[in-house]
């Protein structure tokens, strides 16, 4: 079609038989052109920032069944630690299932993995603790990839009550004691834009950080990750809040 357009210009250009009528078609047909060979130019997606290492992880309890309602724990490393004590805790009260991944929220592929479940099952609770990665994305990038975030789950999970859990504390690998001098002050900031965000949507917030943070004792020795205890300790709390949104 463009290709016809040039010809077309061309021809006009060069006719003789009438220069008054070329001319008009010729400003008529430039413009026109101009729009063609820009909505020919592909949409450019943003560029994804990988880490060293990407993985994705899915698990679905009773996929087969519907005889209860289903919650979806959405994450990262944190939500895989405690998931198997919220699944235990809620017990024959819902049917659990988890998503956990190390794309960040603004990643381009996030919410189309997310979406292969949405899209397939029904949640009635879906509880997302996502935080802890995505380092090399600004807090302007991660408020985006919120709020796109909370968008769209309104339209694609529009009967499920989401929770969002605020990420947790980074402490230094060499003395827990102490907090992580350069990641925990980004996790501090992401959670307040989180909590800005979240109250904006109607969405309400699980403080997992204020959950953990006196306790050095519930984080092994990279000082991400958590301990037997600290484990259940977010497990409790997160089957709490699941438990009081789901349905009667």
């Amino acid at each position: 079609m463009i290709w016809n357009s040039i010809l077309l210009i061309m021809y006009i250009k060069s006719n003789s038989l009438n220069l008054n009528y070329g001319v008009t078609m010729y400003r008529f047909i430039l413009p026109l052109l101009s729009i063609l060979l820009l909505s020919s130019q592909p949409l450019q997606a943003e560029e994804a920032i990988h880490e060293r290492i990407e993985w994705s992880d899915v698990w679905i309890v009773n996929a087969n069944a519907d005889d209860r309602p289903r919650v979806l724990l959405v994450g990262d490393s944190i939500v895989k630690g405690y998931y198997k004590g919220v699944e235990e805790a809620l017990g024959e009260k819902a049917n659990c299932a988890r998503f956990a991944t190390s794309k960040f929220l603004s990643h381009p592929d996030y919410l189309k993995e997310l979406g292969l479940l949405v899209d397939r099952f029904s949640f009635d609770v879906i509880h997302i603790n996502n935080g802890l990665h995505g380092w090399d994305y600004t807090e302007v990038q991660y408020k985006a990839g919120l709020t796109a975030l909370f968008a769209w789950l309104k339209e694609h999970a529009p009967n499920a009550k989401i929770i969002w859990g605020h990420s947790t504390p980074v402490r230094n690998s060499s003395d827990s004691s102490q907090f992580n001098e350069e990641r925990n002050p980004r996790v501090i900031e992401r959670n307040r834009i989180a909590t800005e965000v979240a109250e904006t949507a109607g969405v309400p917030v699980n403080d997992l950080f204020t959950l953990v943070v006196d306790h050095p004792d519930y984080f092994v020795s990279d000082g991400v990750h958590f301990s037997e205890a600290g484990r259940a300790a977010q497990a409790a709390e997160v089957a709490e809040k699941i438990s009081e949104c789901l349905p009667e």
